[in-house]
C-alpha cells in the first residue's frame, strides 16, 4: 500500500498537466481512506497533519513545505495510512485494495475529469483491450435474466474454429457452472495463457442442445475495425484504438478496393461512440489518410509531453479517395484526434454531432499492486492550433439540422462555416463560451442511419463534397 501511494504521488507531481497542491489532495485522500472508521478524524493544518481517534491524537506528521513535492507528500500520507491501520481494528478488517482504491480515487477526482485509478482487475482488462492477451475471441453479454450470451465471434479465433456461434449461451467453463455468475467471472475464466486448453459448454437454442467445445487459447487482440460494403461505398466502423487498429484498417481498405474496384466512390469512417485508445494509433490511423504534414501536437508541464506529430510523405493509402467521418457525443480522445486532423487538413468532411471534448492525453502508470494510474499530462491541439478539450470537434454538417440526405445542399455547408471559424479561433474558451458553442450542434449519443445516408450523398456529389471540405480546411489555412 505504501509503495502504491508513493508511486502515484510521485507521478502526479512529475507529470500531471497542472502543478498539484498536495496539501488539499492528501487531506481528501486520507479522509476517503479512513471513511470505514468514523472514530478517525484528520486535522489538516498548514504545518502538520494530525490523526485523532475518538478525539485523541494518535499520530502527527509535519507537512512538507513544498505543496507540489509529490515524493514528500506521498511519503507522509503513506505513514499516516500505515499508522492509522495499526490503531484501527475497523481499517484492519478492510481489504487493502479497497483502502488503496478509496485513497487514490479521491486523489484523482480532484485533478481533472479524465485522470483516474484502475484497480488490479480493471487494469488487467485495460491491458487486454490495449495490447491483447490469451483468450478465445468472443464478445459476451449478461442479459437481464442473468444469462451469459455470445454476441460476437472473432474471425479466425479459437472459438470460431471450434464452432462457437453468435447467440450461444455459456453454461460452464472447464466444468464449472457460469449460470448466474457475474460477467467479470466469465471473462476471467475464458482468458489465460496462450496455448492453454479450455472447454466451454454452451446451449444452442436453435438446436435445443448442449455441447462442450474444446479449444486452446490464442493471442487475441479485440476487434476495433469492421468493414461493410454499401454498394460502391466502403463503410468502415472504427470502434476503438488498440495495438492492431491501423493494421486492420489498412486491411479493410485493401479489401474494399479489391471488392469494389474502380467504382469505389469513397470511404465512410464511422467513429460514433468511439471512446478512443492508444495515442500512437491515432497518429498512424491519420497517416493512412494524410500523406505529409502536421497531424496534431501536444503540450504539457513535463518536457516529454511537448511534441508535434507529423505524417511521413508517401505513407497515405487513400490520397485520392473522398472520405466522410461520422462522429457523435460519444466520440472521444483518439477518435477526436483523427477527426480534427482530417477536417483541418482538408482530407474529410465530418458529419454528425459535436464530439465529447476529451482534448487531453493520459499517460498510464503501472503501480506496485498491478493497478494503474491513468494520469492527464498534456493537452491536444489540432493542426490549426485550436484545442477541443471540453469543447469537442464541430462537424462540417450537423445532422441534427441537415434534414434528409436528398435535400442536402451547399446552404447546409455554408451555414456552419462561420461557426467553424469561431470554433477554431478559440484558444482558452471560458466555461460559458464552451456551453454556448456546444449548443450549436448538441452532442448526441445515437448512431442514426440518416448519418450514413448523408455521408453517402456527399460521396456521390463531388461538387458538394469539395465545397464542404474547403469550408472546413479554410479555417486551418486562416490560422
Amino acid at each position: 500500500m505504501e509503495r502504491v501511494v508513493l508511486q502515484a504521488y510521485r507521478a502526479i507531481g512529475d507529470r500531471h498537466l497542472y502543478e498539484p497542491n498536495f496539501h488539499n489532495l492528501s487531506s481528501e485522500a486520507y479522509r476517503s481512506f479512513a471513511s470505514s472508521d468514523p472514530t478517525l478524524s484528520l486535522d489538516a493544518g498548514a504545518g502538520a497533519f494530525t490523526v485523532k481517534r475518538d478525539g485523541k491524537e494518535i499520530l502527527t506528521r509535519t507537512t512538507p513545505s513544498d505543496t507540489a513535492d509529490g515524493r514528500a507528500w506521498g511519503g507522509m500520507l503513506a505513514e499516516l495510512m500505515t499508522g492509522s491501520i495499526e490503531a484501527s481494528p475497523a481499517l484492519q478488517a478492510v481489504d487493502r485494495q479497497v483502502l488503496i482504491r478509496q485513497a487514490i480515487t479521491s486523489t484523482t477526482k480532484q485533478l481533472d475529469r479524465n485522470s483516474r485509478y484502475a484497480d488490479p482487475d480493471e487494469a488487467r482488462d485495460n491491458r487486454f483491450q490495449r495490447d491483447g492477451g490469451g483468450g478465445i475471441g468472443i464478445t459476451v453479454e449478461r442479459t437481464d435474466d442473468k444469462k451469459i450470451m455470445i454476441r460476437a465471434v472473432q474471425e479466425g479465433s479459437p472459438s470460431a474454429k471450434a464452432g462457437v456461434r453468435i447467440d450461444d449461451q455459456i453454461l460452464a467453463i472447464d466444468g464449472e457452472s457460469m449460470i448466474g455468475r457475474p460477467l467479470s467471472d466469465v471473462v476471467h475464466k475464458l482468458r489465460g495463457s496462450v496455448g492453454a486448453p479450455v472447454n466451454m459448454t454452451v446451449l444452442r437454442a436453435s438446436q435445443g442442445a448442449e455441447m462442450t467445445l474444446a479449444m486452446k487459447r490464442a493471442r487475441i487482440i479485440p476487434t476495433t475495425v469492421v468493414y461493410e460494403r454499401r454498394d460502391d461505398v466502403a463503410l468502415i466502423h472504427l470502434m476503438g484504438f488498440n495495438s492492431a487498429t491501423t493494421e486492420n484498417l489498412r486491411a479493410a481498405i485493401d479489401k474494399a478496393k479489391a471488392e469494389i474496384g474502380k467504382d469505389l466512390a469513397g470511404l465512410i469512417i464511422d467513429m460514433r461512440s468511439n471512446r478512443g485508445g492508444l495515442l500512437d494509433q491515432a497518429q498512424t490511423v491519420s497517416e493512412v489518410f494524410i500523406g505529409d504534414g502536421t497531424i496534431f501536437s501536444t503540450a504539457g508541464r513535463h518536457p516529454d509531453s511537448r511534441r508535434t506529430y507529423k505524417s511521413s510523405t508517401g505513407r497515405s493509402k487513400t490520397t485520392e479517395l473522398p472520405i466522410v467521418v461520422l462522429m457523435n457525443g460519444g466520440s472521444a480522445s483518439a477518435a477526436e484526434i483523427v477527426a480534427a486532423a482530417l477536417q483541418d487538413r482538408g482530407r474529410a468532411v465530418v458529419v454528425g454531432t459535436t464530439s465529447y471534448g476529451k482534448g487531453t492525453v493520459q499517460t498510464v502508470v503501472r503501480l506496485a499492486n498491478e493497478g494503474e494510474l491513468i494520469l492527464t499530462w498534456s493537452r491536444l491541439q489540432a493542426p490549426s492550433g485550436y484545442t477541443w478539450n471540453e469543447l469537442g470537434v464541430l462537424p462540417n454538417i450537423c445532422t441534427a439540422k441537415a434534414g434528409e440526405a436528398a435535400k442536402l445542399a451547399t446552404a447546409s455547408v455554408e451555414s456552419n462555416q462561420s461557426q467553424l471559424m469561431r470554433w477554431h479561433a478559440l484558444r482558452n474558451p471560458t466555461g460559458q463560451e464552451v456551453s454556448d458553442l456546444r449548443k450549436i450542434c448538441p452532442p448526441g449519443e445515437t448512431a442514426p442511419e440518416a448519418d450514413v445516408e448523408i455521408a453517402s450523398r456527399l460521396l456521390h456529389d463531388r461538387a458538394l463534397y469539395a465545397h464542404a471540405v474547403q469550408a472546413g480546411s479554410q479555417q486551418a489555412a486562416a490560422r
